[in-house]
């Protein structure tokens, strides 16, 4: 098995200069990128057993650090794994690596590190949870994150509102191009259309349900940081929101962009949250200054990998 898959993955990423692994139906998924997903996947790159030790006494540290503070990490699979079903070039007939970093992450830490490829698994009934062209969830699988998020914050005992109901949600059509269908190389975009082409949306990949808040329901707004709030930050971005309810509990949210679409549902709980992209580290500095209830932490699965050099806590100004 381990041959078969060094054979396949090897050949589809010699196929493809770019990023985008076009698939019959019009998907397109990632290949050739910064972490070599795929070879995690299919457990052609394992970790070391000093370098999964190393995690483990990380995640033991940050719990040891944050406590008595909840502190949960949600670790969003990659496309490829919840829709392996559908990979091209024979890549759908190979076995996900059972030891991959989700996986044994989850495992050193089952109360604090949620991965959720079961949840998504059992979702994708309802309908597509990631869009077709890109790496990220759907509109629907942000959704459905976000109600998953609520079930586990419940779980620690803080204590905020219900969660939005989908009914409570207002729809919308929009059209969704993809971080990766941008980068389909012409070679592939002709036989690429043959599928696609039956369902694509003027210069759209695909066409779907945006879900919104209502605006006579939303309570949650940004708010404007101190210009010293943070000095030494150099993330992508560090964003704050206030229900203006007091009863209500106060949380930092450490992110990436699978976390994007959720911040406008999650805000809605807190009585501030301040979210934070930075890399995929916790922060001491925000920590201290916001003095969370509640500590939440977003991340993709592919960059798990470097959890070996991952820090703890992590100080900007040391």
């Amino acid at each position: 098995m381990f041959g078969q898959a060094a054979r396949l993955v090897a050949a589809a990423k010699a196929r493809r200069p770019g990023k985008a692994l076009p698939a019959p139906g019009g998907w397109v998924y990632l290949v050739n990128d910064t972490n070599d997903f795929l070879s995690w996947q299919f457990g052609l790159k394992r970790w070391t057993p000093a370098e999964a030790r190393a995690v483990r006494q990380t995640l033991q540290a940050r719990l040891a650090a944050l406590s008595p503070t909840p502190y949960r990490m949600f670790v969003t699979p990659e496309k490829s794994v919840v829709y392996r079903e559908w990979l091209p070039e024979g890549l759908d007939r190979l076995r996900n690596a059972a030891d991959r970093p989700a996986l044994q992450m989850a495992a050193a830490a089952p109360a604090a590190i949620h991965y959720l490829a079961p949840w998504f698994e059992r979702m994708k009934r309802l309908g597509f949870v990631y869009f077709r062209g890109d790496t990220h969830v759907s509109w629907l699988g942000a959704y459905l994150l976000y109600r998953y998020v609520m079930e586990t914050i419940a779980q620690t005992g803080v204590t905020t509102t219900p969660p939005i109901a989908y009914s409570d949600l207002l729809p919308e059509l929009a059209g969704f191009e993809g971080d990766v269908y941008a980068q389909l190389d012409e070679a592939d975009r002709a036989a690429f259309a043959a599928d696609a082409g039956y369902a694509q949306w003027r210069n759209m990949l695909e066409l779907g349900l945006l879900y919104r808040l209502h605006p006579d329901t939303a309570r949650a707004r940004r708010v404007r940081l101190a210009d010293d709030y943070l000095p030494g930050f150099r993330g992508r971005e560090l964003v704050a929101f206030e229900t203006g309810d007091s009863t209500l509990p106060r949380a930092v949210v450490f992110r990436d962009s699978t976390a994007t679409e959720v911040m406008p549902f999650l805000s809605e709980h807190f009585a501030r949250v301040v979210y934070a992209w930075h890399d995929g580290d916790v922060l001491a500095e925000i920590l201290d200054r916001e003095r969370p209830d509640i500590v939440l932490h977003f991340v993709a699965e592919r960059f798990l990998a470097t959890y070996p050099d991952m820090p703890p806590i992590n100080w900007l100004q040391t």
